[in-house]
């Protein structure tokens, strides 16, 4: 997944080779209480991930009609993936 700024012919940035996310990712899928759960296990994590997995958890929720019981997380977690990922 790339960021929106980086879409191919939708802005006249080029990708950084360091900017690229660049990771393994793995799909894993388990069987529990007769429902199926699916898990992305990737070897880097990224800026967008967070809130990523926060609009997949919350989408979830409205489509089953269950309450939405997620935290944001937290601002030491969200300072550590800013200034580990950003690239100028």
């Amino acid at each position: 997944m790339k960021s929106l700024l980086f879409r191919e012919g939708a802005t006249p940035f080029t990708e950084s080779a360091d900017c690229a996310p660049g990771r393994t990712e793995v799909v894993v899928s388990m069987k529990k209480d007769g429902r199926i759960y699916r898990f992305t296990i990737r070897d880097k994590v990224t800026v967008e991930d967070p809130y990523l997995v926060l609009v997949k958890a919350r989408a979830f929720a409205i489509r089953t009609n269950e309450p939405f019981g997620a935290q944001p997380p937290s601002r030491s977690i969200r300072d550590f993936l800013i200034k580990s990922s950003v690239v100028i």
